[in-house]
């Protein structure tokens, strides 16, 4: 039987690059425990590369699409090659598994059928219930809207004229104002119910000590910005420059190379304003020790 990774599905993995690779060469496939692996390829490219893939796949969770969730500290991806580095940093600041084109062919040879096909299953019965919802929704705003025609006629047009007439923030104005009396409050209550704005719920994040609300899904980003200390300008001749972070090792803010020819091979790529984007982990959950994210991180003062 051709040896494969159980619960290796291409969902548990990003490529990131968009190069392709041909399949490299299975060198190594010990498995343990029937979910444990140690897995070794041997890729050409312009030298010879050893990528390898150990440990277990772990799903966590499921979306609304029926897309597995999986935890990315308990399998790891190495390629030897030039970008295997760049891909392993992605993963760390991402919490996500990147892998170079190298690691995408090795990976892709190896997937769980039986997994993949309950994945594709999955995803097949969770669209199947998002159309039987979204057709009932349908039905029944089609019944409000007759019924508002009925009893409140001309008044839903006249809100949506008026909605498209004012700005967000005159509108964010009104209903400040509107809950300042006890008819108002009352209808903004049915208009935003809890489910819809839940009570304030902070707490504090043990990666960057902010308060968020998990509640809210933009309060659960937790990024920082490069500091501009351990930023330094680099330059490629008098008309390409850019910043390189040394805390994190990324390059942003680029400047002159869209405006001066063709790409080269090592120029940098822009990876954004900040050390880290992901998401708030709270203060009694958190160990710094064991965070991937701040142990790339380089906070010496040389």
């Amino acid at each position: 039987a051709h040896p494969f990774i159980p619960g290796l599905v291409k969902e548990a993995y990003i490529a990131g690059s968009w190069h392709s690779a041909g399949t490299p060469e299975l060198i190594r496939s010990e498995v343990v425990n029937g979910t444990v692996v140690d897995f070794q390829w041997r890729a050409v490219g312009s030298a010879v590369y050893s990528v390898t893939a150990k440990g277990e796949i772990q799903q966590v969770d499921t979306d609304s699409n029926g897309t597995p969730l999986f935890d990315t500290n308990s399998f790891r991806v190495v390629c030897s090659c030039p970008d295997g580095d760049r891909q392993q940093l992605e993963s760390r600041s991402s919490n996500e598994l990147y892998v170079c084109k190298h690691g995408k062919a090795a990976l892709d040879s190896v997937l769980d059928a039986t997994a993949s096909a309950k994945i594709k299953a999955n995803k097949e019965a969770a669209v199947a219930e998002a159309r039987l919802k979204a057709e009932d929704r349908k039905k029944y705003l089609i019944e409000q809207r007759q019924l508002q025609y009925r009893e409140m006629p001309g008044e839903m047009e006249r809100i949506h004229y008026g909605l498209s007439k004012r700005s967000d923030e005159d509108i964010a104005k009104l209903v400040k104002k509107a809950a300042m009396t006890m008819d108002g409050l009352k209808a903004l209550t049915k208009i935003f119910p809890e489910e819809v704005m839940p009570p304030k719920q902070t707490i504090r994040c043990g990666r960057c000590d902010q308060e968020y609300d998990p509640q809210i899904p933009s309060d659960r980003v937790c990024r920082e910005e490069h500091p501009e200390d351990k930023c330094k300008m680099m330059w490629d001749g008098s008309k390409k420059s850019w910043e390189h972070c040394r805390r994190c090792g990324k390059d942003f803010r680029l400047d002159g190379f869209h405006s001066w020819g063709k790409r080269k091979r090592d120029d940098p790529e822009d990876e954004g304003p900040y050390c880290y984007e992901t998401v708030h982990v709270p203060m009694e959950d958190y160990d710094e020790d064991n965070d991937p994210i701040m142990q790339n991180l380089d906070d010496s003062d040389y």
